[in-house]
């Protein structure tokens, strides 16, 4: 079930708030990430799968997505092979527990960062706040 986003984002003194979009089949797994990262300051919205996370990019602009890989209706590298084609672009982050190989293909379709999955607290904020950073000294790209 999806769950409408917040606000914009804000990017603070000390650490980058933003909107974020988690996508994955799991119930258990995006209660899990939302909790971690509403408890930095985060704007979480959730999706069940690729269509309900399409349906949430169409209506917000997404700082960042977590995506699972496998997942019904529209597997993750097709989702992401979506997303790097957005403008703007949202920053891509896989995270998944079918091991190494398909991580590396989620990479070199577009994700920028992975995690293997069991995730825990600490490794997922880390990569979050690395991704939010590096997106801040990026050049936005406009709508076309």
């Amino acid at each position: 079930m999806m769950r409408s986003c917040g606000a914009q984002a804000v990017f603070g003194e000390t650490r980058i708030v933003a909107h974020i979009l988690i996508v994955d089949d799991e119930a258990s797994d995006r209660l899990l990430q939302q909790r971690i990262l509403e408890r930095h300051g985060h704007e979480v919205c959730t999706a069940a799968d690729g269509v309900e996370a399409l349906l949430a990019l169409g209506t917000k602009e997404i700082d960042l997505v977590i995506t699972d890989l496998q997942m019904p209706d529209i597997h993750g590298l097709e989702l992401i092979s979506v997303l790097r084609d957005r403008s703007p672009r949202p920053t891509i982050v896989v995270v998944s527990g079918t091991g190494p190989d398909q991580l590396a293909i989620a990479k070199a379709v577009g994700a920028q960062f992975t995690l293997n999955k069991p995730v825990y607290a600490e490794q997922l904020t880390a990569i979050v706040e690395q991704a939010l950073a590096r997106r801040a000294q990026a050049p936005r790209r406009e709508p076309q």
